[in-house]
């Protein structure tokens, strides 16, 4: 059953609008207004990075074991340290296409992550591009190409694999 209410123009002509037709636009204005708020509250900022790095609250990986964190039995939020050899800053975003819902989360800082490759060898055997740095650390870590290097860092979720940001970067003397 429809219940009608009628309504005058400006030119004086009765026009019948459906009552249910309002209230349905009353509902959508509502939902879209909740759906704004819920989305702006989900936006925050990436976990800071911790004010002190214990080195010995993170556990050595392979840098095989870093390549194929699933096979590794490797999780979110788990700390680990990996020797690689650093290749370069990237211009790109890796993650991009397989993070959209974490770019929702984190409008406001995903896009200030700097992306860097790194290789398993000194041959460049091996490529891994899924880590992270806070600007601030870029900064103070500036490696050459190839430099031998340990990451010590925190694997985060990045869709349905993980990616790694890093908490420190130490310079690896060779002989």
């Amino acid at each position: 059953m429809k219940i009608w209410v009628s309504a005058s123009r400006a030119d004086n002509r009765v026009k019948d609008i459906p009552l249910w037709s309002r209230s349905r636009l009353r509902e959508g204005i509502w939902a879209a207004l909740a759906g704004v708020v819920l989305w702006v509250a989900a936006c925050g900022q990436l976990p800071p990075l911790p004010a002190q790095v214990d080195l010995e609250s993170y556990a050595p990986i392979t840098y095989q074991e870093l390549l194929a964190p699933g096979t590794a039995k490797l999780q979110a939020g788990q700390k680990i340290k990996v020797s690689a050899y650093f290749w370069q800053y990237l211009t790109y975003d890796p993650a991009m296409v397989r993070n959209y819902l974490d770019m929702l989360r984190h409008p406001l800082s995903w896009y200030r992550l700097e992306w860097f490759a790194t290789y398993g060898t000194s041959d460049m055997q091996g490529y891994y591009d899924l880590a992270a740095l806070d600007p601030s650390l870029v900064k103070a870590n500036k490696p050459r190409r190839l430099d031998h290097i340990m990451i010590y860092g925190e694997l985060a979720s990045l869709g349905p694999g993980l990616y790694l940001r890093v908490h420190r970067i130490e310079r690896i003397e060779e002989d």
